[in-house]
């Protein structure tokens, strides 16, 4: 198991982690919570999701979803920042950024510590990046799963946080949409990153009733 120093966020041990009790330390003294990292965490409930976007709908509307969006794409940045410097001292030998590392490790190192904090399992689909577009799919999504089946896609936080990841690693604006959602009543959660217009003609044909897989065969 490896120790952690909620200071410098140093970490000693084994570079895999499977359970919570390896990622979360908990300080009883001061009532927090640390993630491998050192970084502060909290842990929230459905309820709290819940009413985050409910509180969010009723003050500004439809601009709630803007919000989410966002947050998420903000999130990611500063996310990717710490991770770089992480995994370069922790892979990279203090000399090796993730852009001279394989992409699938990049990516699967980075989304394992969310898998493990509840933002569910994803699947990433690399196959058309001659295209600049980047397809995930999230199952167990933690927002759609506190929001239910509501009719409509809900993930904006999600959204906002893959957009903001793959414009830090691709070192290019992208942005994202989510083209299938667990409260629309499918299994799973979908989205695809790619160029601002890519992404808008992938959102008229979402409208229009088109599915994930259709509008993947469109591009």
């Amino acid at each position: 198991m490896a120790s952690i120093n909620p200071v410098d966020g140093g970490i000693k041990g084994n570079h895999n982690y499977y359970v919570p009790e390896e990622f979360f330390r908990r300080d009883a003294e001061k009532g927090s919570i640390y993630l491998r990292d050192g970084q502060r965490a909290a842990k929230v409930s459905e309820d709290f999701i819940t009413g985050l976007h409910a509180g969010l709908d009723d003050e500004v509307g439809d601009a709630a979803n803007l919000i989410m969006y966002k947050c998420g794409y903000e999130w990611a940045l500063q996310d990717m920042k710490r991770f770089n410097e992480r995994i370069r001292k922790e892979y990279g030998g203090g000399k090796i950024d993730i852009w001279q590392m394989n992409t699938r490790f990049v990516f699967e190192t980075w989304w394992w510590p969310l898998n493990v904090e509840g933002f569910g399992h994803w699947s990433l689909d690399l196959s058309f990046k001659k295209k600049n577009l980047t397809f995930v799919e999230i199952r167990n999504s933690a927002v759609a799963f506190s929001m239910k089946r509501v009719g409509k896609p809900v993930c904006h936080l999600y959204a906002g946080l893959f957009a903001g990841t793959f414009t830090f690693f691709e070192r290019e604006e992208r942005q994202c949409i989510e083209v299938q959602c667990y409260s629309m009543g499918n299994d799973c959660c979908k989205f695809m990153v790619g160029p601002e217009k890519q992404v808008n003609a992938a959102e008229f044909w979402r409208q229009e009733g088109a599915s994930a897989e259709e509008i993947k065969v469109n591009f």
